[in-house]
């Protein structure tokens, strides 16, 4: 898992966010994590929440806000949050929690620092400000936490930011660095630290004038707001810049940031070693990229690689392997790197091209990189072998006990590399490739590194240097927009720059409009360089698949995404899925996708674009055919976990599946839930491609199957969406069964959506249609559903009046747990116009109508009404079992809605029962439910929180129905 203090609270679990609600509840998760791994008292805790003066039901509230953690985080939650004797504690791995992270970067700064290395203090001090997203806790509602922990994590910040600029100040940096002094001083005109730093950098820079008006304007601001003269540090500096000292010029590289002072000079002899025939010291890295930005945090995890496997780790070469996409910008990173580290390996550089993805598709053989070291060695042609192991021995010996940093960049596979890697310890092996190079890891005890795309802080500013800042900031927005367009990619942010730079007249917005069409996107980052194409970089990785797996790749962006698991995946091909998992594992190692979770693969929108082109260069029928299973596959799925979901539910005869398709096999009600959870997305996604390429059968079935699952997450919007979609497609089709129950399920999302009259008019028009279909069944359950219609509108005799109807047609017809639910219906509204005695009857009839037939949503909503009876005949204790037992039902079931509803009418009971502490407890629940949904109920439930708190503040107790 994944949690981020630094910014807005963010939980993830294996890559996707975890929702926790607004409210006490995030609240409550950034008290735990800001003391991680330590015992919280509940007492500090409601203080959290509550102030100084807690509610008498903390305890119980605070229990129920952990239990629905603990859902969200999962089969773990139970042993992330743990109960103590007297509070709770998180438990919070290495490398999970961005604060601690931070926090341990910037101490790994502050150590660097006191040592005088200035370059890795810098490096650790940029990759901990590079966590930071926001202002901490801002979208946690809590005084408490603000005006304690506010202050001490900005002061943090400060003092990495602080860190940074005095170490780069140290490595000369201070021309870079002036403009940014200026504005933080400003920002916090108090403190003499940044003003100290801003003086020196101004003096740097030959701005003697300039500096000492900074230590004026600080100390003006110091005297007027304070009262204070600058402290004695400040004033020192001053009179220092007064008398032009000499010592605060820059000075000569520390040996840890400059050559080593044993190195020779570029060309010249270095003592002989084990090879010391040949000991010519190489020179070979490339230029460092200019203007390189940005990768904080990976410059600093390979430099604590090498760093953590020593000068001379026993019977191993360091190697990094470097993996990542085209176009990510690995060997610019590598390259980098190499250069800050090449002075700790005085046997020189070596650097080769491997041409594993080339345009050429001709890639370098081991033995043509080995020859060439040779040579770079100089070791005489006479001397070189004719044959591979012969020439690799002798490479082994010329390296043997020489401290050498060999660069092997765009590296096919592990083949190609091992050839190249000395025998001995103390040299390092920089490998980039766009394969994932795991067999490096397991046979040769390399450290990957897989390279990801740029974050948006990065892009925007790799954008802004090459742009310029005075046109970045003219159209600030339109940057961000130009970044989102190129994925955050490196290349396609240099190519879009570029061809802003070629057009100085162009603004920036009309560059992101071209961007904007994803039809031409990549004509518009295609340069006509084959090495700064977007298109061609990525064909150059497609060339070296195997066919199998180059026949999928295309096919994946038929798929309309976000993502795709390995069984549609089979489906899509016609494979099997154990082939379908060989062949996205392949696409994964070559970086054309990511399996971002475990099972789940996707692709950035630019490789999503290239694969959706290269299907126009296949056979259409077979574009068309790996469409259709692909709607196959989600619609017969997505059918089986309905049923499974609510086997009641309207019948719907599906088509069997095409040859080749692969539905998923689910076999229990947690696996459907569980899957369109998981799915559900990709399925709104898959209902517009179904519409888009004239599958009206699949654009209305598909709906139909997510519909429960869709209102008992109280998704309302997306409900009401896919069925308008729906019914479009039953019109198109002419088929009248579809109609009425499109309509039917569009009417249920209107009449949660409080859109009442539209409501009526498609019920309305599927019971005519019902009626023209001779569907008794179907005219039964517009009945029910015109029933809650009325009752949303107080209409309650005429809700009596259609549920009765209902019953009536329900009975005919001899469907048990449709005759459940009507009976329940009917009771409920006996109970709404005040006759309790007829509705515990109906209600208790429905009751054991429902267990006998595993009608378990009946059963819940049966329990509910028949505590609304009890509870307003006067049985409170009845009444409380009655609601205990619906919401142990409901939250068996998952559905959230109805457990809101329960709860709701709990606390109603708890209120008459003149028990204010247990009405307000289980009224905060259902809002913090209803608040999570988005329900226009949760502004009633907040009134009878808020009548029931002004009630406690004049000393009076509950009482009545609210």
């Amino acid at each position: 898992m994944e949690f981020g203090l630094l910014g807005s609270l963010v939980v993830r679990r294996d890559g996707v966010m975890v929702p926790v609600q607004r409210g006490n509840q995030r609240a409550l998760l950034a008290a735990l994590l800001l003391d991680a791994n330590r015992v919280v008292a509940t007492d500090q805790i409601a203080e959290t929440l509550w102030g100084a003066g807690p509610p008498p039901s903390a305890q119980v509230t605070m229990r129920n806000y952990v239990r629905r953690l603990r859902q969200a985080f999962g089969d773990a939650g139970r042993d992330r949050i743990v109960a103590q004797p007297n509070g709770y504690l998180i438990k919070v791995g290495a490398g999970e929690l961005d604060l601690a992270r931070f926090e341990g970067l910037l101490a790994r700064a502050r150590a660097a620092a006191r040592d005088g290395s200035w370059e890795a203090a810098a490096q650790a001090a940029t990759a901990a400000l590079s966590l930071w997203r926001g202002t901490p806790l801002a979208d946690v509602q809590s005084d408490t936490l603000a005006s304690r922990q506010g202050p001490r994590l900005a002061e943090l910040r400060l003092h990495a930011l602080e860190t940074r600029i005095d170490a780069e100040l140290h490595l000369g940096r201070h021309a870079d660095l002036t403009a940014e002094l200026q504005h933080l001083a400003s920002e916090h005109p108090l403190r003499e630290q940044m003003h100290a730093l801003l003086m020196l950098a101004l003096y740097r820079c030959g701005r003697q004038g300039d500096a000492l008006a900074a230590y004026r304007q600080a100390r003006r601001q110091l005297v007027e707001d304070l009262g204070v003269e600058p402290g004695p540090g400040l004033r020192e500096l001053n009179q220092r810049i007064l008398r032009s000292d000499p010592a605060l010029l820059p000075q000569p590289p520390h040996p840890d940031t400059g050559p080593s002072p044993g190195a020779a000079p570029a060309g010249t002899a270095a003592p002989a070693g084990a090879g010391g025939a040949f000991a010519v010291v190489p020179r070979q890295l490339p230029r460092a990229p200019a203007g390189f930005l940005g990768r904080a945090a990976e410059l600093a995890a390979l430099t604590a690689a090498l760093d953590q496997a020593g000068p001379q780790a026993p019977g191993t070469v360091v190697i990094s392997a470097i993996g990542g996409t085209a176009g990510v910008g690995k060997t610019a990173l590598a390259v980098h790197w190499a250069h800050q580290v090449a002075h700790r390996f005085p046997g020189g550089q070596l650097y080769v091209n491997l041409r594993g993805f080339d345009p050429s598709g001709t890639p370098l053989t081991p033995g043509e990189a080995i020859r060439g070291f040779l040579d770079a060695l100089d070791v005489p042609a006479a001397r070189i072998p004719r044959d591979l192991p012969a020439q690799a021995g002798l490479y082994r010996s010329v390296t043997a006990g020489r401290q050498m940093l060999i660069m092997l960049d765009n590296a096919r596979d592990e083949q190609q590399v091992r050839p190249l890697l000395p025998a001995t310890p103390g040299s390092l092996v920089v490998v980039t490739s766009r394969g994932q190079l795991t067999g490096l890891v397991a046979a040769d005890n390399a450290r990957l590194l897989s390279l990801d795309l740029l974050t948006d802080t990065e892009a925007r500013q790799m954008l802004t240097a090459r742009l310029g800042a005075e046109r970045a900031a003219a159209e600030p927005d339109a940057v961000t927009r130009i970044a989102q367009l190129c994925v955050h990619l490196p290349l396609a942010l240099a190519v879009a720059a570029a061809r802003a730079a070629a057009h100085p007249a162009l603004p920036l917005s009309a560059l992101a409009a071209e961007l904007r069409d994803a039809a031409t996107r990549l004509d518009v980052l295609d340069t006509g360089d084959p090495t700064a194409s977007i298109r061609a970089v990525f064909s150059w990785s497609t060339q070296q698949l195997t066919p199998p797996a180059a026949r999928m790749f295309p096919l994946l962006g038929t798929h309309p995404g976000p993502d795709i698991t390995t069984p549609a995946a089979a489906s899509l091909t016609a494979t099997t899925q154990p082939q379908a998992r060989r062949l996205l594992t392949e696409l994964t190692r070559a970086h054309l996708i990511t399996e971002h979770t475990p099972g789940r693969y996707t692709l950035h929108d630019l490789l999503r674009t290239y694969a959706t082109e290269q299907t126009h260069h296949t056979n259409t029928q077979t574009r068309d055919a790996a469409t259709a299973r692909l709607l196959d596959h989600y619609l017969h799925t997505a059918h089986t976990a309905a049923l499974l979901i609510n086997p009641t539910r309207d019948p719907v005869t599906v088509a069997p599946p095409r040859a080749g398709v692969e539905p998923e096999h689910l076999a229990s009600y947690q696996q459907a839930l569980a899957w369109f959870e998981a799915e559900h997305q990709v399925l709104l996604a898959v209902i517009t491609l179904a519409d888009s390429t004239g599958s009206d059968v699949h654009t209305w079935q598909i709906p139909w199957t997510m519909s429960d699952f869709l209102q008992r997450r109280g998704r309302w919007l997306e409900w009401a969406a896919t069925q308008r979609t729906a019914l479009a497609a039953a019109t198109r089709l002419g088929d009248t069964a579809a109609q009425a129950l499109s309509g039917r399920l569009l009417a249920m999302a209107c009449t949660e959506l409080s859109d009442h009259d539209r409501a009526r008019g498609h019920y309305a028009s599927s019971l005519t249609l019902y009626q023209r279909l001779g569907d008794h069944l179907g005219q039964a359950k517009i009945h029910q559903n015109l029933a809650v219609l009325a009752e949303r509108q107080d209409r309650y005799a005429d809700g009596l009046r259609h549920a009765e109807q209902a019953l009536r047609l329900h009975r005919d017809m001899g469907d048990p747990g449709s005759e459940a639910a009507a009976l329940n219906s009917v009771g409920w509204y006996h109970g709404l116009l005040g006759d309790y005695q007829q509705a515990r009857a109906f209600c208790r009839e429905a009751l054991a109508m429902s267990a006998q037939a595993g009608h378990r949503r009946g059963e819940g909503y049966a329990w509910d009404s028949l505590g609304y009876a009890e509870h307003h005949l006067g049985n409170l204790a009845e009444a409380a079992a009655c609601y205990q037992r619906a919401l142990s039902t409901f939250r068996e079931i998952g559905d959230l809605p109805a457990e809101a509803m329960s709860l709701t009418h709990l606390g109603d009971m708890y209120q008459a029962a003149d028990d204010p502490r247990q009405a307000r407890d289980a009224w905060q629940q259902a809002l913090d439910i209803l608040d999570e949904l988005h329900q226009p109920d949760a502004g009633k439930v907040r009134a009878k929180l808020a009548a029931a708190g002004a009630r406690s503040a004049r000393g009076g107790s509950a009482s009545g129905q609210q």
